[in-house]
C-alpha cells in the first residue's frame, strides 16, 4: 500500500484532504449580515471566515461539510438552527463555538428572535472569540492539525479551555 504524506492544514479552518472539515475556501461563504440568509431547517455548523470592524461591517461564515462535519484548533464556529419550544417558528437557536488543543469549547448560546438580526446580536460574542483563539495560538499550540468531530463533541463540551492549554493545569473559563 501507497500513502502520500499528509500536507496537514493550511491556515485555521482549511483542511484540504479531510472530507467535512471546516475549509477557508469561498464556495458557499455566506455574508452573515444579508438579508437573503436564512435560518437552515435543520442545525448547521458555520465557520467563521472573516469579521472586521465595527458593526454592520464584514462578517462572514462558510457552512461546514458532510455528515459528520469537522473543525480544526483556532476554528471559531456558530451552531444554528430552528429554535425549539412553542414559539420554535420565531426564534432561532445560536450559539458560538471554539475549537482549541482538540476540543470544541462552549462560548455561549442563545434563542433569538428570527428577525434577521442575530448576527449582530452574536457579532461582538464571535469577535471575543476570534481574539482569544488568535491571542492564544500566539502562545501555546491550538492543535490546528487535530480534527474535532463537531457533532459528538457538542454532546460532551464542558466550558473552560483544556486542562493542556492551561499553565497550572486548571482548566480555564474563555467566556
Amino acid at each position: 500500500m501507497t500513502s502520500t504524506p499528509d500536507p496537514g492544514p493550511g491556515p485555521a479552518g482549511t483542511a484540504p484532504d479531510v472530507p467535512g472539515a471546516a475549509d477557508s475556501g469561498t464556495g458557499d461563504q455566506v455574508d452573515m449580515r444579508s438579508p437573503g440568509w436564512q435560518r437552515p431547517d435543520a442545525a448547521t455548523w458555520l465557520v467563521v471566515t472573516e469579521i472586521d470592524g465595527p458593526a454592520g461591517e464584514v462578517f462572514t461564515a462558510r457552512t461546514v461539510p458532510g455528515p459528520q462535519p469537522r473543525a480544526f484548533g483556532g476554528d471559531v464556529l456558530l451552531h444554528v438552527g430552528p429554535g425549539t419550544g412553542p414559539e420554535a417558528d420565531a426564534v432561532i437557536s445560536v450559539a458560538v463555538w471554539a475549537v482549541a488543543a482538540g476540543v470544541l469549547v462552549p462560548v455561549a448560546a442563545w434563542d433569538l428572535p428570527d428577525d434577521g438580526g442575530w448576527p449582530e446580536r452574536v457579532r461582538a460574542t464571535v469577535m471575543f472569540a476570534m481574539s482569544a483563539v488568535t491571542g492564544l495560538g500566539e502562545h501555546v499550540d491550538l492543535g490546528e492539525c487535530d480534527a474535532v468531530g463537531l457533532d459528538a463533541a457538542a454532546g460532551t463540551a464542558v466550558p473552560g479551555l483544556p486542562r493542556s492549554l492551561a499553565p497550572d493545569g486548571r482548566v480555564a473559563a474563555m467566556g
